[in-house]
């Protein structure tokens, strides 16, 4: 039936006026630091679940990270990466006139920094009356490096420090990260949205039986911090198994070289994780620290793979205290071994906690908890 123009003419204004008076949200995602890992990982789950709620634009560092968020709608501009640290100066200097030009081009409402250097880009889009949003995927940084080791960061991290106490929120990952930051910025402006499983399947296989070898997975960035070596340490001399290591980064070649007889395999950064969680027997997540929420951790629990963490703070968090997940002592490569074998022989034990973990993630860590604490967050409600 047609309409008369009259009537089509009215219509057209009400859909002006709607879209004039309550526009969709414009987001401002920056992630302009680390190789490709959990942070990223979070960024393009965060996408897929505000799509719908909000225009989303990120400045970014990462081809990978890119690509994967253009699929989603995003609108990014990516700053060419490099591991030189005077690229990475420059990187910066560069994402400050990009962030000002989206501001005022597109009018962006709500800016969000994933870093504790990204932080210093808070302040211009605090001035331009942007609601800004740290998150805050670990603990503060301002310890990390002695000031003899590393000083032209000096001034730099007493930048990011200032700059944090001044953002309008903070968004914690974990209760661990959130009692490292209310040391630095009021509680209430302090808020705790654990990371989430963007995908929790139906069913998963049976971990009553193992296969053989024994396959025993580790996903996530390869340095020494996650404690790689600790388990290559823990298996030797156990029979049967295989070292699966599902990641990227500079530890990498001194691994390879301490390999030795181990059955280990080197499978490089995935974007598609979900068939070694399914293939693995046991998953573990040996981290040193510091830590802030391992989405790799939370994957893992929800794909029904029996979980060895180390007992840092955020892992008995998620694992409340051992019932969803075997823990051992942090960088104690013989406690690991004991732990282990403890899994791979106690077909009950491996049930219970992959039972009690798969209760847990979709209790806390869905999607659906995720999206109500980021709506409120960015006060998309």
């Amino acid at each position: 039936m047609l309409v008369s123009g009259s009537r089509q003419s009215e219509r057209n204004e009400v859909l002006y006026f709607r879209i004039l008076v309550n526009p969709k949200p414009k987001l401002l995602l920056i992630d302009i630091g680390a190789p490709f890992g959990g942070v990223e990982t979070y960024l393009v789950s965060l996408c897929s679940l505000l799509q719908t709620r909000c225009d989303l634009f990120c400045i970014c560092a990462l081809p990978e990270l890119a690509a994967r968020l253009k699929p989603l709608g995003v609108h990014v501009i990516c700053i060419p990466f490099t591991f030189n640290r005077w690229f990475k100066i420059l990187r910066f200097l560069l994402a400050f006139p990009i962030l000002l030009y989206l501001i005022a081009r597109y009018r962006i409402q709500i800016v969000q920094v994933n870093g504790f250097l990204e932080t210093v880009l808070i302040l211009p889009a605090k001035l331009f009356g942007c609601l800004t949003v740290r998150s805050a995927h670990g603990p503060s940084e301002m310890d990390r490096y002695r000031w003899y080791k590393r000083p032209e960061m000096v001034f730099v991290r007493l930048v990011s420090l200032y700059c944090l106490r001044h953002v309008s929120r903070i968004v914690c990952v974990s209760e661990a990260v959130y009692e490292d930051a209310i040391r630095i910025v009021p509680a209430s402006r302090v808020s705790v949205v654990p990371n989430w499983v963007s995908h929790i399947p139906d069913e998963v296989p049976d971990r009553s039986i193992l296969g053989s070898p024994r396959k025993v997975l580790y996903v996530g960035r390869v340095e020494w911090y996650k404690g790689i070596d600790l388990v290559f340490d823990a298996a030797r001399n156990i029979p049967d198994l295989q070292i699966v290591i599902a990641g990227q980064g500079s530890y990498r070649s001194q691994l390879e070289q301490s390999v030795g007889d181990l059955n280990v395999s080197f499978e490089g950064f995935q974007s598609k994780i979900e068939p070694y969680y399914r293939g693995a027997d046991v998953f573990v997540n040996p981290s040193r620290g510091p830590e802030g929420l391992p989405i790799a951790s939370l994957e893992a629990m929800a794909y029904g793979t029996p979980c060895l963490f180390s007992d840092l703070e955020v892992h008995r968090e998620i694992s409340q205290e051992g019932r969803a997940a075997c823990l051992f002592k942090r960088a104690d490569a013989g406690d690991l071994r004991d732990r282990l074998q403890v899994l791979l022989s106690d077909s009950t034990y491996r049930q219970s906690i992959v039972e009690a973990a798969r209760r847990v993630i979709i209790e806390k860590y869905s999607p659906q908890a995720a999206l109500a604490g980021y709506c409120k967050a960015f006060n998309l409600e």
